[in-house]
């Protein structure tokens, strides 16, 4: 027994040292070794990947979600846009960070569909029509389901059409959304929007999201 006790320690102590001198080796291959340029754009596309966020676009149908991609993208965003059956995506290339910003419809039979997207996602925009009052307990209610499926996204919410005539102001739209019960810890922000509008109140509005965006990513 005590021979085979001594053996086995032999045998630990071998394989030990067998692993220290591969690892001594490997490391001072990895020092000698000469990077190739496949190299360096295989770690130049892992930066860029690393660099990528996802920003996911709901809000009921008719809210305005289709309008401020085309804002976001520099299109006209006053252009007339159907109802999304399915999804819009657009890609923004910035100094900071790659924006992919996905929109998935908001109509009754997408809506059931909108939480699968919450896991891949980093910041959650959510687009209220502050004009239609009579579907905001609907918005609110839809944006509260996904308060709770993920409690630490970042949410922003925009308050279109701001400058409809029967608009909800920004005080407003806060209540009606019931927004004072949202934990104060949750990154959450309200923003107005005026897409209808023209020159420099529109674009301010979109520069104003994009600047959060780039915040929070």
């Amino acid at each position: 027994m005590v021979l085979l006790r001594h053996i086995s320690v032999a045998l630990t102590a071998a394989v030990t040292a067998v692993g220290a001198a591969l690892f001594v080796a490997v490391n001072l291959l990895y020092k000698r070794r000469v990077w190739t340029p496949e190299d360096y754009y295989v770690f130049k596309e892992e930066e860029v990947e690393q660099r990528e966020r996802q920003v996911l676009v709901l809000g009921l149908d008719g809210a305005g979600k289709s309008s401020v991609l085309q804002g976001l993208s520099g299109a006209d965003s006053k252009r007339c846009c159907r109802p999304t059956r399915g999804f819009n995506f657009i890609r923004l290339h910035t100094p900071v960070c790659q924006l992919d910003v996905l929109e998935i419809g908001g109509g009754e039979d997408l809506r059931v569909y909108w939480t699968d997207f919450l896991r891949r996602t980093h910041i959650l925009v959510y687009v209220v029509d502050s004009s239609d009052r009579s579907r905001l307990p609907v918005a609110k209610d839809e944006l509260h389901r996904l308060l709770r499926v993920d409690t630490q996204l970042p949410v922003v919410i925009l308050g279109n059409k701001q400058d409809k005539p029967n608009a909800v102001s920004v005080p407003e739209l806060r209540d009606a959304l019931s927004l004072g019960s949202v934990a104060d810890q949750r990154k959450l922000f309200l923003l107005s929007l005026q897409l209808g509008s023209v020159g420099a109140t529109a674009a301010c509005s979109l520069q104003s999201l994009q600047d959060l965006l780039l915040k929070l990513a």
